[in-house]
């Protein structure tokens, strides 16, 4: 029975997931954006000025959840395997799904921008565990480079 409510209190819910493309497109016009060794990641949240404030659907969007919301962009074409995508996917779900304190309420979107399978010339190829290692490093810092932007935006918030 208690491994049930683990088990959905780190659930990835509906509600949690950018779904539409205006709801993607939202986050990218927003312009907010912060850039890793492998990952952008792309953010708005709600309280930040706008330009087109009399779009009624980003408003609707906007009241229909007020907490995070994550969305994932990965290529083919920067990671051909699909089961290689997925690994990432799930690293990334994990992280936002674990560390819910590092993702403030608005909508986020983490894209892939440089494949972590690339090999250079004259290394090894990396581990699985190297990859997910590296990907976990990478949006830690990241996220902790935006919580340092949203400091710097909002001085007299607690956040």
């Amino acid at each position: 029975m208690s491994f049930t409510k683990i088990q959905s209190r780190f659930r990835f819910s509906r509600a949690s997931r950018l779904l539409k493309p205006l709801e993607f497109q939202t986050v990218f016009d927003a312009r907010k954006a912060c850039r890793g060794q492998w990952l952008t990641v792309h953010r708005y949240q709600p309280s930040q000025s706008r330009a087109c404030s009399d779009n009624e659907q980003t408003d609707l969007i906007e009241s229909a959840n007020p907490a995070s919301r994550l969305g994932l962009i990965v290529a083919k074409r920067l990671v051909a395997a699909s089961a290689r995508r997925n690994l990432i996917r799930r690293v990334l779900r994990e992280y936002f799904r674990t560390t819910p304190e590092s993702f403030p309420p608005g909508d986020w979107i983490i894209r892939l921008h440089e494949s972590p399978f690339r090999v250079k010339k004259g290394e090894a190829a990396p581990t699985r565990l190297q990859v997910v290692t590296g990907l976990r490093t990478d949006v830690t810092q990241l996220m902790n480079r935006i919580a340092g932007q949203i400091r710097k935006e909002n001085p007299g918030s607690p956040s």
